[in-house]
C-alpha cells in the first residue's frame, strides 16, 4: 500500500504540476507559482527562484500527503470507491485551504482572482483524482 500510495503521490503530484504550469503558460495566471512558493515558509525562502528545487520540495509534500492520507484510510478500512471518493475530496480541501498562503508573496495570485482560484482547485482535483485511482483496499 505505501508504494502505491508513494508512486501515485509521485504521479498525481507531476501530473498536477503540468497541468498547473500550462495553466500559467496560457494565462498568465501564476497558479503554478503558487504551488511551488516556499516565501512564506523561512529556511525554504532561500529556494525560491530555484524552479527544480521547489518541484522536488511539491513533490516530496505530494508523496507525504499520499503516504499518510492511504495509511489513514486503510486504518478506517474504507471501501475501494469511498475511499476514492475520499481521496478526492481531501484533495479538494487541501487546494481550498492552501489558496489563501497566497497573501504571503508578491509572486502569485491575488486572493481576489476566482480565476486562480478557479484553475488551482481543478488542478487539486486532477491531483485527487489521479491519486484515487491508485487506491487499492487491502484485504
Amino acid at each position: 500500500m505505501k508504494w502505491r500510495a508513494f508512486i501515485g503521490g509521485i504521479v498525481s503530484g507531476t501530473i498536477m504540476s503540468v497541468f498547473l504550469k500550462v495553466v500559467e503558460e496560457l494565462t498568465h495566471l501564476r497558479v503554478y507559482t503558487l504551488l511551488l512558493n516556499v516565501d512564506y515558509i523561512p529556511l525554504l525562502k532561500r529556494v525560491t527562484s530555484n524552479e527544480p528545487l521547489e518541484l522536488i520540495l511539491h513533490l516530496i509534500v505530494a508523496v507525504i500527503v499520499s503516504v499518510g492520507w492511504f495509511v489513514m484510510l486503510q486504518k478506517i478500512n474504507l471501501t475501494k470507491q469511498k475511499g476514492r471518493i475520499a481521496t478526492i475530496m481531501m484533495a479538494m480541501c487541501i487546494g481550498l485551504l492552501l489558496y489563501p498562503s497566497t497573501i504571503m508573496s508578491e509572486r502569485t495570485p491575488s486572493l481576489s482572482s476566482f480565476s486562480s482560484l478557479g484553475f488551482w482547485l481543478l488542478g487539486h482535483l486532477v491531483f485527487g483524482i489521479l491519486l484515487s485511482l491508485f487506491y487499492k483496499q487491502d484485504k
